[in-house]
C-alpha cells in the first residue's frame, strides 16, 4: 500500500524518505511507523468517482465562487 510520511523524515530499506513523500510499503514495513504514516488512496481505484461523489453543498459553493470571480472581471 502507498503512504505519504508525516512529522519526521524515515529511514528505510537503507535510504531517507523525507517528510510529505509518498512511499509504497507492506502491512510488515508499517509495523512501529503507523504515526508517521497516512495512506494514500490509489487512482486506479478512485478515478471517475469524483464526479458522482460531489454533495450538493460542494456544488452550490462552487457555484457561488464561478459567479463571484465572473462578477469581478471586467
Amino acid at each position: 500500500m502507498k503512504y505519504r510520511i508525516e512529522k519526521s523524515d524515515l529511514f528505510i530499506n537503507n535510504k531517507l524518505h523525507p517528510e510529505g513523500s509518498e512511499i509504497e510499503l507492506t502491512e510488515v514495513q508499517t509495523k512501529g511507523i503507523e504515526d508517521f504514516l497516512i495512506p494514500v488512496s490509489s487512482p486506479e481505484l478512485v478515478s471517475g468517482t469524483s464526479d458522482v461523489a460531489e454533495s450538493s453543498s460542494e456544488s452550490e459553493i462552487k457555484n457561488d465562487l464561478n459567479k463571484k470571480s465572473k462578477g469581478n472581471k471586467k
